[in-house]
C-alpha cells in the first residue's frame, strides 16, 4: 500500500507542477464560460422567456442548467489530462526503470487511476464552488445539503467512469503526440456530446439516439436532473407536467432513447457498468501486454 501512496503522490506533483497541463485540463471549461457569457446564456433564457413567458426564475434555471454541464465536461477532460502522465513515463522510459524495480503492473495502474480520481475531484470540487458562487451572485439559490451531496456523489462516478475509459484508451498509445490529439479531439466534442452547445433535443433520429447512447449523456443528465431540480420547480410549479417533461427531453435533463425513458437509477446502472466493463477490458489487457 505504502508504494501506491508513493507512486499516486509522484503522479499528482507531476500533473500540478506542469501548469500547461492544468491549463488544457480546463481548456473545453473556459471556452464554454466564454461561449455563455457572449451569447449562449442570453440565447437560451430569451428562448424559454419566448416559450414561458417572463417567469422568474427561467435565468436560474438556465444558470444551473449551464453550470452542471461544465462539471460534467469537467469530469471528462481533468482526468484524461492527468492520464498524460503514463504517456510521458513510456515515452521518457521511465516505465522501463518501473519494471525492474518490485513495482508489479497492477500497483503502477492503480497508481495512475488513484492519481487521475483525486485530481479529477479536487479541481472539479473547485468549479462546483465556483458555479454555485456564480448562481448566487446572479440571483439564484445554493442547492440544499442533501441535493448538493448527491450531485458530489455523481460527479465522483462520473470521474471514474472517464477514467476508466481513457486509461483503457491510453494503454493502446505510444506518445505524447498522439495522446495530445486525443486531449484535442475530445475537448472539441464533449460540448456537443454532452448537449451544451446544441441541447440535444434538437438533434433528432438515429443521430439524436446514437448521443444519447454515450456515457457523457448519461452522466451530464444524471447531475442535471439534482442540480436542476430547485430552479425547475421555481419555473414549472402551477405548469402541467407535461411542459416540464417536455423541457427535460429536450435540454438533456433526461435521457429517452429507442423510445424508452431512462430514469436516474437506470443512468446510474449503465454509468456504473460502463466503468466496470472498461476496468475489466484493461485488466485483461495489463495481462497480455506490458503498459
Amino acid at each position: 500500500m505504502n508504494v501506491i501512496v508513493q507512486l499516486v503522490r509522484r503522479n499528482m506533483l507531476m500533473f500540478l507542477r506542469d501548469k500547461m497541463s492544468v491549463f488544457f485540463s480546463f481548456l473545453s471549461v473556459i471556452i464554454i464560460i466564454l461561449l455563455y457569457a457572449l451569447f449562449l446564456g442570453d440565447i437560451n433564457t430569451q428562448g424559454l422567456a419566448a416559450d414561458y413567458g417572463n417567469i422568474e426564475g427561467v435565468e436560474f434555471m438556465v444558470n444551473t442548467w449551464i453550470m452542471a454541464g461544465i462539471l460534467t465536461v469537467s469530469t471528462v477532460t481533468v482526468p484524461l489530462g492527468v492520464l498524460g502522465n503514463l504517456i510521458a513515463d513510456r515515452e521518457n522510459g521511465t516505465l522501463s526503470d518501473f519494471y525492474t524495480s518490485p513495482i508489479t503492473r497492477n500497483q503502477l495502474a492503480l497508481s495512475y487511476l488513484i492519481s487521475s480520481w483525486i485530481i479529477g475531484f479536487m479541481l472539479v470540487f473547485a468549479n462546483f464552488l465556483i458555479g454555485q458562487a456564480y448562481i448566487v451572485v446572479n440571483g439564484g439559490s445554493l442547492l440544499p445539503l442533501n441535493d448538493a451531496l448527491l450531485v458530489l456523489l455523481c460527479i465522483i462516478l462520473s470521474i471514474i467512469v472517464f477514467t476508466s475509459f481513457f486509461f483503457l484508451i491510453a494503454l493502446f498509445m505510444k506518445t505524447q503526440k498522439s495522446f495530445g490529439l486525443l486531449s484535442t479531439l475530445v475537448g472539441t466534442f464533449i460540448g456537443f456530446l454532452g448537449g451544451i452547445y446544441v441541447p440535444i433535443g434538437a438533434i433528432t433520429g438515429f443521430a439524436g439516439d446514437v448521443m444519447k447512447a454515450l456515457p457523457s449523456m448519461h452522466s451530464v443528465a444524471l447531475i442535471r436532473s439534482i442540480y436542476m431540480k430547485e430552479s425547475m420547480n421555481a419555473v414549472f410549479s402551477g405548469t402541467p407536467s407535461s411542459v416540464q417533461n417536455d423541457y427535460m427531453d429536450f435540454f438533456g435533463v433526461s435521457v429517452e432513447i429507442f423510445g424508452f425513458q431512462l430514469n436516474n437509477l437506470h443512468l446510474l446502472l449503465l454509468l456504473v457498468g460502463f466503468a466496470l466493463l472498461m476496468y475489466t477490458i484493461s485488466i485483461l489487457r495489463l495481462r497480455r501486454y506490458k503498459l
